[in-house]
């Protein structure tokens, strides 16, 4: 089945030419005899440390089991709703990301969901959001409230880094950040989440790229080439449910009329602003500044 995934069209495309030539050697005169020296045989070593483990790993795991109840130290294989058609279950692999607690005995897990059956997750594949809020009741963890293949994103059939945030008072969620590079164009994006949402859907999708750049295709035959990058925070107003989300734009472009020839120098532009979003009718809206990443 095919996962409705979020497509970037990438205008430029990027050939890349390799040559190699290999230098000869003169041959050894016939006097001189070669003798190849006998290589040792390597050594074992002994009280190798064994790696590290995640203690937070661990714990996201029992809790995945706890969810799911499925045997400790078993593969995390489950049946969730197909994410094309919700009314039918497939066999996907889940993955715990991140884990945060959100009060007292109250913890939110996020982790990422692919088909089982896929070993090897392509670059434009993307990671399937599951979410969960779990309460300790007389000692034991109970879901509270679970979010399955609700959203995709990502590639490599990963989510991509997820940051725990409070959107406002009393509003705990997280944001997940997530990009790629595509025939040299580098794209960045983020997703808000609002774990008291009933329906855990993306708050920021007008927001749109958060980040980008040419960097891998810029030459002298392109007309345009930039690299602008936003860094976004959460900033709190009274009388406000949800917090404003902030961006400070920083980079460059470059650009020369289109019609110019190669030999033309391009102009450079230094960007440095700040774009506000305020939350409108349950998503984050442009309000004031200007959106400075530029699209491929």
């Amino acid at each position: 089945m095919n996962l409705a995934i979020k497509k970037i069209s990438i205008l430029l495309p990027v050939a890349v030419l390799a040559t190699a030539c290999q230098r000869g050697e003169k041959a050894a005169p016939p006097s001189v005899i070669q003798v190849k020296t006998p290589v040792a045989a390597p050594q074992e070593v002994a009280g190798a440390p064994a790696a590290p483990v995640d203690p937070e790993e661990i714990r996201m795991m029992e809790l995945m089991h706890v969810i799911y109840g499925t045997a400790a130290n078993t593969p995390l294989i489950v049946d969730l709703p197909d994410y094309d058609k919700r009314s039918e279950k497939s066999s996907y692999r889940i993955t715990p990301l991140s884990m945060h607690g959100i009060g007292t005995d109250r913890v939110a897990l996020v982790a990422s969901a692919n088909y089982a059956h896929d070993d090897n997750p392509s670059h434009g594949q993307p990671g399937l959001l599951n979410a969960y809020v779990l309460q300790k009741q007389d000692g034991k963890w109970k879901v509270e409230r679970r979010f399955e293949n609700v959203d995709a994103m990502g590639t490599w059939g990963k989510l991509g880094t997820v940051a725990w945030v409070e959107l406002g008072p009393g509003q705990p969620g997280f944001v997940i950040e997530w990009g790629g590079t595509w025939q040299g164009n580098t794209v960045q994006y983020m997703s808000v989440f609002d774990l008291g949402d009933p329906k855990l859907h993306d708050l920021a999708k007008k927001v749109g790229l958060v980040g980008s750049d040419n960097g891998g295709d810029c030459d002298e035959r392109r007309h345009r080439c930039w690299s602008v990058e936003g860094k976004w925070r959460f900033e709190r107003k009274t009388q406000q449910p949800y917090d404003d989300l902030v961006f400070d734009f920083s980079g460059y472009t470059e650009s020369r009329p289109e019609d110019s020839a190669e030999t033309v120098a391009r102009t450079r532009t230094e960007v440095s602003n700040t774009a506000r979003y305020a939350f409108r009718s349950g998503e984050y809206v442009l309000a004031s500044g200007e959106h400075s990443v530029p699209n491929p």
